[in-house]
Order: structure tokens, then C-alpha cells, then sequence
């Protein structure tokens, strides 16, 4: 069995929690869309607000797309 189907195993034996987790991160980005409204453009709680939206985005990216390919391989 190869480096990748071991990772693959290991992940989707975890694939109950992953509607958790999307549930979690989507609360996370409908709250900072809430704050973007309020923050002004140019300061740095801005800024880090940015960086926050990059990082929610990537985890609804990487959990959807493992609950994705979780549930197309169990099928």
C-alpha cells in the first residue's frame, strides 16, 4: 500500500467529523464577513482580517474537498 492510500485511510476513517468541521468553518467566514462590513480599509485589524478570510477559505477548500473525495471513495 503506498505513502498516499495509508493518508487516504487514515483521513477518511475521520469522515464523521468532517461535516463538523465545514460547519465550523463556515460559521468562522459567516462572522468575519459580519466584521469585514465594520473594519476600515488600510488598518491593520483589516489586514488581519484578510488573513484570516485567506485561512478560512483554504480550510473550507481542504475539509470539503476531503469530504468530497471521502465520500466518492467509499461509494
Amino acid at each position: 500500500m503506498s505513502l498516499r492510500e495509508s493518508f487516504l485511510d487514515v483521513v477518511c476513517e475521520q469522515r464523521n467529523q468532517l461535516p463538523l468541521m465545514l460547519a465550523v468553518v463556515i460559521v468562522m467566514g459567516v462572522l468575519l464577513g459580519f466584521s469585514l462590513l465594520f473594519l476600515e480599509p488600510g488598518t491593520a485589524a483589516y489586514v488581519i482580517a484578510l488573513i484570516d478570510a485567506i485561512l478560512v477559505v483554504g480550510a473550507l477548500v481542504v475539509f470539503g474537498g476531503a469530504y468530497w473525495l471521502c465520500t466518492r471513495r467509499a461509494m
